[in-house]
């Protein structure tokens, strides 16, 4: 079943190798995932099952995907986004991407996919439009 308040995160915060996930859930209807570290090939499967799950969550109208605090993302995890793009764009939920100034930014603007991506400057931004 899926977390239901902001304190309901993974349980507490997951790390798998050089990534660090958190999950909340700032009010109904809206999830915040938060990934810090390294988004590359040994992490995607993780975070796609993530993900997954949170994308099939009911009731869900807006996922927040904060990138702002990853190091490096790899073409795989720029795969995984368009993926998760698709997804949400099939069941009808908006997809927000913060990437801040680091790496996913330039890593979706030298891929060409920038423009796919709803991309507020902070996730304060985000859930604020997920508000109104």
């Amino acid at each position: 079943m899926a977390p239901r308040s902001p304190a309901d995160a993974l349980p507490g915060r997951s790390r798998q190798g050089g990534l660090r996930m958190a999950v909340e859930w700032p009010e109904p209807g809206v999830v915040l995932v938060r990934l810090a570290g390294d988004v590359d090939l040994a992490a995607v499967p993780v975070v796609t099952e993530l993900m997954r799950q949170r994308l099939t969550a009911a009731s869900l109208r807006v996922v927040v995907v904060d990138l702002s605090g990853v190091a490096f993302c790899s073409t795989a995890g720029v795969e995984l986004l368009l993926h998760a793009q698709r997804r949400s764009d099939m069941r009808g939920i908006e997809l927000m991407v913060v990437t801040g100034d680091g790496p996913v930014r330039r890593v979706l603007e030298l891929s060409g996919v920038a423009e796919r991506f709803v991309c507020p400057d902070s996730a304060v931004e985000a859930l604020a439009r997920a508000r109104g």
